[in-house]
């Protein structure tokens, strides 16, 4: 299929697209400050509010960000909490609203005011603007394989309070860093493992993710493992953290892209949740339900979906926090073994439909189209190298024509 010399040749391809990006980007794409400190540690409690410890997990807010984090109780004796997620950077982490196609990140826009609300060991945020209010409750959940709470049941409520009906949608973004810790796989659902961008329906055969650490993993529900007065997501993007950070809503789907944005952000996962977007008539809600708790594969495969998950539940009431029912212990089932995916055989390489797509996201991003297309090509390369695809010796020498021709034509910066 190829010879050493070509191999080689790509080696220096990837190295040369590298320095030419470094060579033409004229804008900041550095993403989070990256932290060598793993160590398990107490939750920051400046500007921030938690949850009443509630068993081995808390729930840290943070009112100025409209963030949270969640904490699990991995030393009781020392009484030492490590992140289930991101934690160095609370603005990783976050709920944005799509209403008539305006985009708005809430803790961080002007239009939106920010609350917390607490109720008994419920907790939760309300974003609120003249015409739409956000509720993101937060209440604690025991799993069959736990002795104490271990996770948290987010029930959010969209409810239109404006004069006019409205086309509403709704995203969360979690930055999951446990696999990027422990250099493990990134993600695993119960049917697959995940070591590349992954677009997941939310009425698949995936019921669940899966992001493991070194002592503690955290979960998080594609279908509701327990009857909830809210329906689950209608997609799950596991991506690069960055590109879905930097997104403003639906990033463009590219299967078995690595996790990578380069050249600042490498290996670096993230899941993000979409509801809707969906019509809302003036005064109704609609309510979403997501659990995120440590590793119990058994509880969350308990049950079928409920019938009414099938669609979003409207009514004209605010949600409230519904008690979880009580579970029979279950026997701790083992993630299935990982699997290494099939490599394609002669993978054709189009590059005028490549330079097409980054014209789209060039107009959308307003980051360079050059940029872009080398940034994809870069991606095929590493996968090719990894030996998660083949690439014929035509398609490898198309692209480094292109690298050339691209070298050549900014020869005068």
């Amino acid at each position: 299929m190829f010879s050493l010399k070509k191999f080689s040749g790509s080696i220096f391809t990837l190295v040369l697209i590298s320095f030419l990006l470094v060579f033409v980007s004229c804008k900041n794409l550095s993403g989070k400050k990256e932290s060598d400190d793993d160590k398990p540690k107490k939750p920051s409690k400046k500007s921030s509010k938690n949850m009443p410890d509630d068993g081995y997990i808390r729930l840290v807010l943070n009112e100025k960000k409209g963030s949270f984090t969640l904490f699990y109780l991995s030393d009781p004796k020392r009484m030492r909490y490590e992140p289930l997620f991101n934690s160095n950077d609370t603005s990783a982490s976050f709920l944005s609203v799509s209403v008539d196609g305006e985009i708005y990140k809430l803790g961080d826009s002007k239009i939106f005011k920010t609350k917390i609300e607490r109720n008994k060991k419920d907790m939760s945020f309300i974003f609120e603007s003249p015409f739409l209010r956000v509720t993101q409750l937060f209440s604690p959940v025991k799993t069959s394989s736990s002795q104490m709470a271990n996770g948290v049941k987010i029930t959010m409520s969209i409810q239109n309070i404006g004069t006019d009906r409205s086309f509403v949608g709704l995203r969360m973004l979690i930055d999951t860093d446990l696999d990027e810790k422990s250099k493990k796989t990134p993600i695993l659902t119960n049917t697959q493992v995940v070591s590349s961008e992954l677009l997941i329906e939310g009425n698949s055969a995936d019921r669940f993710w899966i992001s493991r650490g070194k002592k503690i993993s955290l979960m998080g529900s594609i279908v509701n493992p327990v009857e909830s007065n809210g329906k689950g997501p209608d997609l799950v993007h596991i991506a690069n953290w960055k590109r879905l950070r930097d997104t403003p809503w639906r990033l463009t789907y590219s299967k078995g892209r690595a996790f990578n944005n380069m050249l600042y952000s490498s290996g670096d996962s993230a899941v993000c949740y979409y509801f809707g977007p969906e019509m809302v008539d003036r005064n109704k809600i609609l309510t979403y339900t997501v659990f995120l708790t440590t590793e119990d594969t058994a509880w969350y495969k308990l049950t079928e979906p409920p019938v009414n998950m099938t669609a979003s539940i409207i009514s004209d009431r605010p949600v409230v926090a519904q008690p979880v029912a009580a579970q029979p212990a279950a026997p701790v089932v083992q993630p299935p073994p990982k699997e290494i995916p099939p490599l394609e055989d002669g993978l054709t390489i189009n590059i005028p439909a490549i330079e097409a797509q980054a014209s789209i996201e060039a107009a959308a991003t307003k980051q360079d189209e050059n940029v872009i297309v080398l940034l994809k090509l870069q991606d095929i390369l590493n996968q090719f190298i990894d030996g998660q695809i083949k690439i014929n010796e035509k398609d490898l020498a198309e692209i480094e024509k292109f690298i050339e021709q691209y070298r050549i034509g900014n020869e005068t910066y």
